[in-house]
């Protein structure tokens, strides 16, 4: 079973055919049921009576479902992904993204690699051939960066003015 699914971008693109690798080279990526991505990609889609468009605009990629308990209902039936489900799976597949590159960038750090290995492995090891994303993911690992920074800043914040209103310090200025 066929189905198009227009992504946001080029490098999320890569990313599904690295989740789901074609059965042939140069082939068409074949969704797996086991993988979370996956059961969400079968779990939107949509019969339709007539042969749907593909979708229109840059990115459109090509899936092959498999045939299991979940899709049989749907073999030899058109199917389609409504405008809305495509933007509810590309907001769950940026997210699942992100939740592979920043656990992958927390394993290597804890390694002792550098940042800029780090990405590069990263890259290389998911396939993000189509554009250089160098310059996005290292975005992205920034932006953690200073989330988790300010996170540990309010925290101290909050220590010390607990420290500081709970020591008495009339009792400390005072000429004995």
């Amino acid at each position: 079973m066929r189905i198009y699914f227009r992504v946001d971008n080029v490098m999320l693109t890569d990313y599904i055919r690295y989740l789901f690798p074609p059965a042939e080279e140069g082939g068409v990526p074949v969704v797996k049921t086991g993988t979370p991505f996956g059961e969400l990609l079968i779990g939107h889609v949509r019969e339709s009576e007539r042969p749907p468009k593909i979708p229109a605009g840059d990115n459109v990629i090509e899936l092959e479902l498999p045939l299991t308990e979940s899709t049989q209902s749907l073999a030899n039936k058109f199917i389609w992904y409504s405008s809305g489900d495509m933007l509810r799976l590309n907001a769950a597949l940026k997210a699942l993204f992100d939740i592979d590159l920043q656990s992958f960038y927390l394993k290597a750090e804890g390694l002792g690699f550098r940042k800029k290995d780090i990405i590069d492995a990263f890259i290389v090891g998911r396939g993000l051939v189509s554009v250089d994303p160098y310059d996005a993911i290292h975005k992205r690992v920034y932006r953690r960066e200073q989330e988790k920074r300010a996170k540990v800043s309010k925290i101290l914040l909050r220590k010390i003015y607990y420290i500081y209103e709970s020591v008495d310090m009339a009792g400390l200025n005072a000429k004995q």
